[in-house]
């Protein structure tokens, strides 16, 4: 069981917001893996690891959280739904992450899936 309650977990995520808008992105790493060994895997936690990860050009690591965190919420959904701009974010980062790591198969294919809502907003 977690000693992190839903309010201790906006603290804390509020705390990690702060150092990451400092630029003190491992700082903000430290205490969100914290968290998760507190035993809090939530998708907020798995969010912000991701977004950290990213932005300490640890592509090969944000890719593996964003497994982590796909499995836990999915981004496939069925029927008529709008991507939100978390769901956005997570396909950028995925397609930022495979090209950055050479993987032109995958990463072309990520792109296409970023890009597609961003076309069907144009064309609309």
């Amino acid at each position: 069981m977690t000693d992190v309650t839903p309010r201790r977990r906006d603290f804390l995520l509020l705390s990690v917001y702060i150092m990451t808008q400092n630029c003190k992105y491992s700082e903000a790493l430290t205490m969100v893996q914290a968290m998760l060994i507190l035993g809090d895997c939530s998708k907020e936690t798995l969010l912000a690891r991701t977004t950290l990860l990213f932005l300490l050009n640890r592509f090969d690591l944000a890719l593996e959280s964003l497994r982590e965190l796909d499995a836990l919420d999915p981004l496939e959904q069925f029927g008529k739904y709008v991507r939100t701009d978390e769901q956005s974010m997570r396909h950028y980062i995925r397609a930022r992450c495979l090209y950055t790591i050479h993987d032109a198969d995958k990463a072309k294919d990520a792109i296409d899936i970023y890009l597609g809502n961003r076309r069907e907003r144009l064309s609309s």
